[in-house]
């Protein structure tokens, strides 16, 4: 089957939407690219309880001409729909999931796919024998200068000065953004300057349950996580991106003059999704991708030691840390095929994705965050009575009840936190886990939703 066309994607996104419109929702992105076409998202996950549940945000197309990551995407999708409507497991080559872990994904997880990130630069990819090796997007660098394309993948705001933010030695490395608007790693003319990077922020900040991100490209065989400008280290939280008394010195493999900051819990997350995500591609026919910190990726032409700037999964993982209205994102990426062509026959492609869509659903399940099933009492009218009903504690967004009435409430709100600040006792009931706790979740939610109808607009 060749590779499916923007428009393609774009319908079969539709569809799933028009055939599971009890789960699934289309989100048109609010920024249309250069050559006018709009981006959308579908949304897979339970209507009510809007809000609560885990995010999972996966990114297909960056790149022009990594055509099967938008094909990786819309099948996944299709899979995990078809089998929770047909309440059955999903199966890649070695890799099975249960009927129960699929039906888990969909009442605890918000997934997020975004089929085609980069319509313009793919349809342009795909006109032309000529064209399939283009990798940017289509806008004009200005008015008067007609050079086009900028790569979406250095356009991110993260360490985007990279003149001023990176030691001398590496500004030119092959895999850093570059300034020279004629390649194909042109960064853009300011940070978040594309229409393409701009819907990706606005989807996470519309959308601050988005807990996992994970972007699909190819080649190399490797699962990513952050960061990517620096070796990572946890001693000495002062060396971190957004501090200027570092600038000059960034990118080089030696930790001891700078590394990267990193939270300890943050990176053990993010080391045992990846190792979830490997585990799952490499069950489905022995495929041997490796799990790899961005940084220290193996690039060919490029070495073992390889700084980037601008990037997706720096920059998701990054916005919590500088603006404290944003919620903390684990950016992670594969790399697809251990082969080198980035757009292999039809009948590789078809085993790459049945890789990739294990994968896939193994962060899905990895990302999971339990719906806490409790038996709740009406709190008494007019007294500062306040029952957590699900995971607010550890920063997730939750329902409170608030003098009688149970209020929905998600971080950064300020005033969520003053109404922690003024509880005095509170409840927590413990979380359950596993495939058998979940229709009791599924129970409870309803009870909240019920309780709380009308009332999701109140703060």
């Amino acid at each position: 089957m060749p590779y499916l066309t923007v428009e393609e994607i774009e319908s079969g996104l539709s569809d799933l939407e028009a055939r599971y419109p009890s789960v699934c929702r289309h989100i048109a992105l609010p920024h249309r690219t250069y050559e006018g076409r709009t981006v959308t998202a579908l949304r897979i996950g339970r209507h009510d309880d809007d809000g609560n549940r885990a995010g999972v945000l996966f990114l297909a197309n960056v790149h022009a001409n990594e055509w099967g990551g938008s094909d990786t995407a819309l099948s996944f999708a299709s899979d995990l729909l078809q089998a929770w409507e047909s309440g059955t497991g999903l199966s890649y080559g070695g890799t099975a999931f249960s009927a129960d872990d699929v039906a888990s994904i969909i009442d605890l997880c918000d997934l997020f796919v975004v089929g085609c990130v980069n319509p313009d630069g793919r349809a342009y990819s795909q006109e032309a024998p000529a064209n399939k090796d283009w990798r940017k997007n289509r806008r004009p660098l200005n008015d008067t200068d007609p050079r086009i394309g900028a790569d979406i993948n250095r356009n991110f705001d993260f360490l985007f000065d990279i003149e001023r933010a990176f030691d001398p030695s590496v500004v030119d490395a092959p895999t850093m953004g570059s300034l020279a608007p004629l390649s194909d790693h042109y960064q853009g003319i300011g940070p978040n300057s594309e229409a393409e990077s701009r819907n990706i922020v606005a989807l996470l900040d519309e959308h601050p349950n988005i807990a996992w991100m994970l972007d699909i490209h190819c080649t190399g065989g490797q699962v990513m996580r952050s960061w990517g400008d620096a070796p990572n280290q946890s001693s000495r939280p002062e060396m971190t991106f957004y501090n200027p008394d570092f600038d000059g010195v960034r990118g080089t493999p030696d930790v001891t003059r700078y590394g990267e900051y990193i939270d300890p819990h943050d990176e053990s997350r993010m080391s045992e999704a990846v190792t979830a995500i490997v585990g799952a591609i490499h069950g489905v026919r022995d495929q041997r991708y490796t799990g790899v910190q961005l940084f220290n990726r193996p690039t060919a032409g490029a070495g073992l030691f390889n700084p980037m700037s601008g990037d997706t999964i720096d920059y998701a993982y990054s916005r919590h840390l500088v603006n404290p209205d944003a919620s903390c994102v684990y950016g992670l990426a594969v790399e697809f095929s251990l082969g080198d062509d980035p757009q292999p026959p039809d009948d590789e492609m078809q085993n790459i994705i049945a890789d990739v869509s294990a994968g896939m659903v193994a962060l899905c399940l990895h990302a999971r965050r339990p719906v806490i099933h409790t038996g709740f009492e009406k709190p008494p009218i007019l007294t500062p009575d306040f029952r957590i009903l699900t995971g607010i504690i550890d920063g997730g967004p939750g329902w409170v009840w608030v003098n009688g009435r149970p209020v929905f409430v998600k971080p950064p709100d300020p005033r969520m936190y003053e109404l922690l600040r003024r509880v005095g006792e509170f409840q927590v009931a413990p979380e359950l886990y596993g495939p058998d706790a979940v229709g009791s979740q599924r129970e409870a939610l309803q009870q909240v939703v019920g309780l709380a109808q009308g009332l999701l607009e109140e703060l």
